[in-house]
């Protein structure tokens, strides 16, 4: 009889959801992790764990050695799956429990380590992403490549939508994966000379520079920043406006004005900006504290036509 390996999942996002319904569905899945504090996946995760008597385990970051530790123990996993999960696995664990921890990088490696490939990847317009699995050593995104599996990136995808069709991706190579590590396979080293690595972004990496940044990227960067961020950021008078989502748009008569400037502000062209290299972008959605709203309404706040959005990066 073929043995049938057990999987733990330690996870901190919903990209991970379809995965653990697939494995629980293939009587897999014997335990799940999830870091505490976590809004995003606990209450999938406490239904799917009340409904199948799956153990969960709500993991702290003081303790989190000797609880994975209990999880490998009472649960009998063969292997464990990380998936976004935040703290890294002790090289005591990895040293003790050798072959067993694997990661879900939602990004190609080498070119895309780093804590959000996904934001990284829409925001430099990127022609593919997709899921590294990769098993874990005390290096941070460096271990041996398992499986590879790329995913086509189109313009209309905003940092949601890619998270979605990821957590897809995810769930439908298991099968694959779970025969490689069968067959012992211990991955492929990765190649050093093509690695970058993105810190998590910071409040500099979601701030729009109307004189750096041309149409195409601060449409683009309004992408990576939905919905996580609501938005790329820009101010006018003070007030802080982010920008959700947007259009390049073509044709606009030339503007005397700097970039940042309003062109037009009205329902029937819509809100107008201009940018770097004598690009326009409309902003058709933006977030302010008063909530969502089409561009063209801030005119009811006090913007209009030739006024100034300031640029929140230095030039």
């Amino acid at each position: 009889m073929i043995h049938k390996p057990k999987i733990a999942v330690l996870c901190n996002n919903r990209m991970a959801i379809p995965a653990l319904q697939s494995l629980h569905a293939e009587g897999r899945l014997c335990a799940v992790g999830v870091a505490e504090g976590n809004t995003d996946v606990m209450d999938f995760c406490a239904l799917l764990s009340q409904q199948s008597g799956i153990s969960l385990f709500v993991i702290s970051k003081e303790n989190r050695s000797s609880q994975i530790i209990e999880i490998i123990r009472t649960s009998g996993a063969d292997y464990i799956f990380t998936m976004t999960f935040p703290w890294k696995i002790s090289q005591k664990i990895l040293h003790d429990y050798p072959h067993t921890f694997y990661n879900f990088h939602y990004g190609l490696l080498p070119e895309m380590r780093g804590a959000d490939p996904v934001f990284e990847s829409l925001r430099i317009k990127a022609k593919e992403t997709g899921i590294t699995v990769h098993a874990i050593d005390q290096h941070i995104d460096e271990g041996a490549i398992i499986l590879k599996k790329s995913l086509p990136l189109t313009a209309d995808m905003t940092h949601g939508t890619l998270c979605t069709h990821l957590s897809w991706l995810g769930a439908s190579l298991l099968h694959e994966l779970i025969v490689l590590l069968q067959a012992n396979f211990r991955g492929t080293g990765q190649d050093t000379d093509h690695a970058r690595y993105f810190p998590k972004p910071g409040i500099s990496d979601v701030c729009i520079s109307w004189q750096k940044y041309d149409a195409e990227t601060i449409e683009a960067l309004s992408r990576a920043c939905n919905p996580w961020n609501k938005g790329a950021y820009t101010q006018w008078n003070g007030w802080n406006i982010r920008v959700v989502e947007a259009t390049v748009v073509h044709n606009v008569n030339s503007h005397p004005g700097f970039p940042g400037t309003i062109v037009s502000l009205d329902k029937e062209q819509g809100f107008i900006v201009k940018c770097n290299n004598e690009t326009h972008l409309r902003l058709d959605i933006v977030y302010t504290d008063e909530g969502f709203m089409s561009g063209h309404k801030l005119s009811a706040f006090g913007l209009k036509k030739g006024g100034q959005l300031i640029n929140l990066q230095p030039n």
